[in-house]
């Protein structure tokens, strides 16, 4: 018999307390879920700070080594070319000797080569002038 449920009824007084009485929200707040905000302490908060610099300090530690890598290469690159240029003109150099024993090379191969080199000249001692330092 106790596990039947009673019967509503009886007395309204239930002890020496008086029952609480339900009161409606606001009608600003009657729509609105509730959301609690959210317990942040100042320790958390100190170390998302301590996380965010260490994270700057990581990416800026990483630019650091991208742009070292990256002169490093610019640098190997501009001294493989100038070696392959010299490489060039002293190749061809040796071939026109070969082609042309004795020193007797024609006269509009050389005036071509005067040219090339009086413009190459003019146009590096315009192009050093120029460039950003």
């Amino acid at each position: 018999m106790a596990d039947e449920p009673r019967a509503r009824g009886g007395s309204g007084v239930r002890g020496p307390f008086a029952p609480t009485v339900y009161v409606p929200p606001p009608k600003e707040e009657a729509g609105a879920p509730f959301a609690p905000e959210p317990v942040v302490t100042e320790g958390m908060k100190a170390r998302r700070r301590e996380m965010a610099r260490r994270r700057r300090e990581k990416a800026l530690a990483e630019l650091e080594k991208d742009e070292v890598r990256s002169e490093t290469w610019l640098r190997a690159r501009n001294v493989l070319l100038k070696l392959g240029v010299a490489a060039l003109v002293v190749l061809g150099y040796l071939r026109l000797q070969a082609q042309y024993p004795d020193n007797r090379w024609p006269l509009e191969l050389v005036w071509a080569m005067m040219v090339v080199g009086l413009f190459g000249a003019f146009g590096w001692t315009l192009w050093y002038l120029n460039k950003p330092d």
